[in-house]
């Protein structure tokens, strides 16, 4: 059989180009090893096929420049055939692919140090532990970048991380979102929360934990929360003023339905009783058509009891029914009209404080001066919203008491107030009913 010295050029080239390749492979396998901590006995066997596969690869060179003509080689392999060495090295060749790929399978489904860091390195947050002294034990990829971005270069030291975070970011793109915790934004707007934590284990006295969080999904939904919260405030604020004034509509059109039929009412009455007068019929009539009219006078004038006396207890009553405690200081008003007034306003802040202030007591404070009475009201409830004003209550209340030529004072800083200036008038002269004796004239001109 032939030897390698005796076989063609070609031949040779091809089994030294291929003993090259397992002397790759073997130091491959030697540095897997090594690297993948797989034992001191595949470390020795793995060095020792890398050398014996050297040896055989410096026998074949010397035997292919002895086939060169170079005389200073002599053959060393002669004794072995050609189809022996193609064999053995073919055979290395396999053996040495199938351990890489054995060692390769053997790292993916052990652990050791290596996959300790990168099962750090995968993690999304960034990771970073240092030492009582600022050194840094482990730092993971995240954190580097993150630090890449804060310092502008990449994370040395615990002092240099801690110091960023501490003080007011000068990056461009770069700043704190919250002083209350430390958050950040940054350039690329993602937002980033940092951590630092103390290991409790005694082992790891002095130690820090610190962690960098993204957070950008819940601060951008914490802004969009934010804006909605705003925009549903501010339409609720208009459905609210929208519904007062739907309120304050229906009341004004129930009012004027109300005053339409009164007035013909009024009118009807007022005729009946010049017919009366003119015919000079029986006078239980006129009582009973004057009994009428009385009673649409106190319509007019708000009032729904037919006694002075009475008015009042009526509005506690009510209020009582609503779960509002009227507390009266002082004496009512001795003019009819001026009683009728107070009386209103009254109802009018128990209305409101039951509706918008949402309290329990409205107390009522009435002086008598000596030009005029002066009677305050206020209640116990919610302060009054910023830029507060009159709605159609108040304005309708205000109409009545000008009327009377008496002021009215509202105020909702620093708390709901009204304040009602009644003038003490000693030419106006009221009659039993409640009327002024002037406006009693003047209806009796109609007769």
């Amino acid at each position: 059989m032939k030897s390698f010295v005796e076989c063609g050029m070609a031949m040779q080239n091809f089994l030294m180009i291929l003993l090259e390749i397992c002397l790759i492979l073997e130091f491959i396998l030697l540095l897997t090893r090594i690297t993948g901590f797989s034992g001191k006995k595949k470390i020795i066997t793995a060095m020792t096929v890398f050398l014996v596969s050297f040896f055989l690869m410096f026998l074949l060179m010397n035997d292919h420049r002895y086939c060169l003509g170079e005389s200073a080689y002599h053959p060393m392999l002669q004794d072995y055939p050609v189809s022996l060495l193609t064999a053995v090295i073919i055979a290395l060749t396999f053996y040495l692919c199938r351990a890489i790929w054995s060692e390769r399978r053997r790292y993916s489904h052990s652990l050791s140090y290596w996959s300790v860091n990168e099962a750090v390195d995968d993690v999304p947050c960034g990771v970073c532990f240092s030492d009582s002294f600022g050194r840094i034990i482990l730092c993971n990829t995240k954190m580097q970048e993150l630090c890449k971005v804060m310092t502008g270069s990449y994370l040395q030291d615990y002092d240099t991380l801690r110091k960023a975070i501490d003080d007011e970011p000068a990056a461009e793109g770069f700043f704190r979102l919250s002083r209350d915790s430390d958050v950040f934004y940054f350039p690329d707007a993602s937002v980033w929360m940092f951590q630092e934590y103390r290991l409790q284990e005694p082992d790891f006295a002095g130690y820090r934990q610190t962690i960098a969080v993204n957070v950008s999904e819940i601060y951008y939904n914490g802004e969009k929360i934010r804006a909605n919260n705003e925009k549903l405030a501010i339409l609720n604020h208009k459905l609210e003023e929208m519904y007062e004034k739907i309120g304050d509509k229906i009341r004004e059109q129930e009012t004027l339905a109300m005053k339409m039929q009164v007035h013909d009412s009024f009118g009807r009455s007022l005729l009946l009783i010049r017919r009366i007068l003119e015919r000079k019929e029986n006078q239980d009539k006129m009582d009973k058509q004057l009994s009428a009219l009385k009673h649409l006078v106190y319509i007019l004038t708000g009032s729904a009891v037919e006694s002075m006396e009475k008015l009042y207890e009526d509005t506690i009553k009510h209020a009582e029914e609503i779960g509002i405690s009227v507390q009266i200081s002082g004496n009512v008003p001795m003019y009819p009209a001026y009683r009728l007034l107070a009386d209103r306003a009254i109802r009018e802040c128990v209305t409101n404080c039951a509706r918008h202030a949402h309290g329990s007591v409205v107390f009522v404070k009435i002086d008598k001066c000596a030009n005029e009475y002066n009677i305050r009201i206020t209640n116990d409830g919610d302060v009054p919203e910023k830029n507060s004003e009159e709605g159609g209550g108040l304005s309708a209340l205000r109409k009545a008491v000008e009327a009377e030529k008496c002021r009215m004072q509202v105020s909702f800083s620093p708390e709901f107030c009204l304040i009602l200036k009644m003038p003490l008038a000693e030419r106006m002269r009221f009659d039993g009913t409640g009327i002024d004796s002037r406006r009693s004239e003047d209806h009796a001109e109609i007769f």
